[in-house]
This record gives structure tokens, sequence and C-alpha cells, in this order.
């Protein structure tokens, strides 16, 4: 176990094409000091002059926002992120390490959880530019604790290490980061035919009810987890994505695995959407926190993102599923409400300006799932061919 734990730090760190860097900023929680120290022991083969690690507190966070109003949490030094600015400024390299603690913020007024993350996003202002205009060198991964492994899903914290290696593609005899540059090649495959048709539209159908056309901006691209200078942004990653039109957007999906936001669960939801915008939407639980992410502001009710990813992936297969976005929208189609990417257009307009060429910008970006085993996607060109894209919830490009 030691030896894949070594393995795995230093692919992420590889990930992040840390020769080109002299700065690396590393956001975990405190109960992972272990991996810490593998990070350390794997950043030790760079030159590079100065690593910081924002631990964070997710306890912490709690108490405060229990107890605090929001009056005091903007005035708080705990959730003031202006660090990051400091070292966006550095050009440094970011690896954001999440490890979910299920149920933490059951007991938080939704309204305060909304606020909290505006005010947070407001301190980060030139890091999170860097981050929207897409030069920002960052990567994202996840490790396990013993919370998120017995009470969320109810298995011990090696069963989960051993389903993220195997996700991850660790194993002791190969090297992962190989291994990842060759199947990010036939994603990127994927990603140049979904360009090269040159849809209109894509229209979704399954029996869960979903039937939504969503209609893509002129000079749209496809995308996957490896960026333009060839980082791994998500570890790991199985999708091919791209931004929507985001007012042309027409019908209705129903999300086909919960929701965890903010450690809260989303269950059992449907957007429906007329001119890009979700006019009417239900949860069974959760509700309150589906309202807030559709008014986080005036155009978090737009989508900026749809992605295909086949229902027999290697996460899919796991049958578990993870409570965590990043493993969660892995292992299904999924669309995300708020932000488009500049990346998805052939353009060089940037932030606001990227709405007139059809890519939404909001300061939310929020993944839910709506793959399925009978999940249905048709490319439509703008002569009326029609390509099948997935079927029986695969890619079958």
């Amino acid at each position: 176990m030691k030896k894949l734990k070594e393995k795995y730090a230093k692919l992420l760190l590889q990930c992040l094409c840390l020769e080109e860097k002299d700065y690396l900023f590393v956001r975990l929680p405190n109960y992972l000091s272990d991996f810490k120290k593998y990070l350390e022991e794997a950043a030790s083969e760079y030159a590079l002059k100065g690593i910081y690690f924002d631990v964070t507190d997710p306890l912490k966070k709690h108490e405060l926002m229990k107890h605090l109003d929001q009056e005091n949490i903007n005035k708080h030094p705990f959730f003031d992120h202006s660090i990051y600015n400091k070292y966006a400024k550095l050009d440094a390299a970011f690896l954001f390490i999440q490890s979910m603690i299920p149920d933490l913020m059951n007991d938080i007024e939704p309204k305060k959880i909304k606020e909290t993350a505006r005010y947070i996003r407001s301190t980060e202002e030139y890091f999170r530019k860097l981050y929207e205009a897409d030069k920002l060198n960052w990567c994202i991964a996840g490790v396990p604790n013993e919370v998120w492994a017995k009470k969320g899903l109810n298995m011990e914290v090696d069963d989960l290490w051993r389903l993220i290696f195997k996700v991850c593609l660790i194993d002791e005899k190969n090297d992962p980061y190989v291994k990842w540059q060759q199947k990010l090649d036939q994603i990127d495959e994927t990603a140049k035919k979904l360009t090269h048709y040159n849809f209109e539209y894509l229209q979704y159908k399954n029996k869960l009810g979903t039937d939504l056309k969503v209609f893509l901006p002129k000079n749209y691209c496809f995308a996957s987890g490896k960026d333009k200078f060839g980082r791994i942004v998500n570890m790991p990653t199985e999708e091919v994505f791209s931004s929507p039109q985001y007012d042309k957007v027409e019908g209705i999906v129903y999300a086909s695995k919960p929701l965890f936001y903010n450690n809260i669960m989303i269950e059992d939801f449907y957007l429906e959407f007329k001119e890009g915008k979700v006019v009417s939407y239900d949860a069974s639980s959760g509700k309150e926190i589906l309202k807030n992410i559709i008014e986080t502001d005036e155009t978090s009710c737009y989508l900026g993102e749809c992605a295909l990813v086949s229902y027999n992936s290697s996460i899919s297969n796991t049958g578990v599923l993870f409570k965590e976005t990043l493993y969660d929208e892995n292992a299904a189609c999924h669309l995300a409400l708020g932000r488009g990417f500049a990346e998805c257009v052939q353009t060089k307009l940037k932030g606001e300006d990227l709405r007139s060429v059809g890519i939404n910008e909001s300061k939310t970006h929020v993944d839910f799932m709506i793959g399925t085993d009978d999940l249905e996607v048709i490319g439509v060109t703008y002569d009326g061919m029609e390509v099948t894209i997935m079927k029986e919830g695969n890619l079958v490009l």
C-alpha cells in the first residue's frame, strides 16, 4: 500500500508538468498529514523554489459557519483565500486534494452556504480570473479518509484506496503516467471526431424521462481532461466535453445519480429548460440547495458544460457511488450549471465577452450526472444529418 501511495503522489505531480514551474500550491484537509508527506517526497524530485500547503480544517469551517452570522463570517480570516492570488501571480501549479466528510454541512442553512461560498470567491479574484480564462496550471484529485469510507460508503479505508488506485491506473508494475497519456490520446481522438462533425445540436433521451436538446455554439470544440499544454486537470478522467450555446437548451433532464454539493445530498431531481434557462425543477431531498445552485447568480440557471462518458467506463464498472463529484461525474454523462469553458470555442474573447459567442459566464460550475445504461445521444448537423454518438449508454463513435 505504501508503494502505491507513493506512485499516486508522484502521478499527481506529473499531471501538473512541474518541470516548467517554480512554485507548487497544494490544498488538502488537515486529516491527510500522511499523504502530505508522500507529496513532499514526490515534490523533492523537482527544482521548485517553494511549496505552500494550504491545510484546511473542514470541522472548524463547520463550527464557524454554525455559530457566526454572515457579517462575521465575512470578517473572519479563516474565509479569506487571498493567498490563492499570491501564488497565482507567481504562476504556481495548484493541486487540489478532495477528501469529503459525509453530511458535514447538513445542519447549516443553505443560504449561508451560498453566501459564504460567494464571499470566498470574492477573495480569490486574481486566481479566479486565471482559472476562468484557462490560464491556470491545476489538477484535482481525491484521497480517502476513514469517515468518507466507513460512513459514506460502508467500506474500509484501504478498500477505498484500492478502488482509487484501480480507476487511476495505479499498479505495482507499470508507469501510470504513461498509461494515462495513452488513454488520453484515445479520448482526444473521440473529441476530434465530435468537433469535426460540426453538430448544430445534441439530442438526449432515456427512460428516466430525459428528453433534452442541447445546441452548440458556432466554432465549438470538444476537449478532454488534458489541457492544451498536455497537463491532466482531473485525476481520474473519462470524459469528452464541450460547452453548450447557453441560451439554446430545450427540454427536460433527470439526474441519474445523487449530487453531493458541499457535503449535502440532492436526490431524484430534474431540471426543465426553455431558451437555455432553468424554468422548473424539483428534488426528493436537497431542493433548497438545488435552488441556491440555480440562483447563485443571474447566469447560474444556464448550462456551461455537456460531457459524454460511456456507461461502461472503469469508474462506472466499480459499481460504487463515490459521493464525490470528481469520481461520479466520470462514471456517467453529465451536464453542469454555470460557467462554461473558454477552450471549448475557437475565440480570443474572455470573461463576460464569451457570452457573445454562446459560452456561459457565471461564478459557479456544478456538475450533475445524467448517464444511464439506456441513454441515447444523437448529434444533428446543420444539414439535418443524424449521427448516433451514444447508444445504450456508451460512446459508439
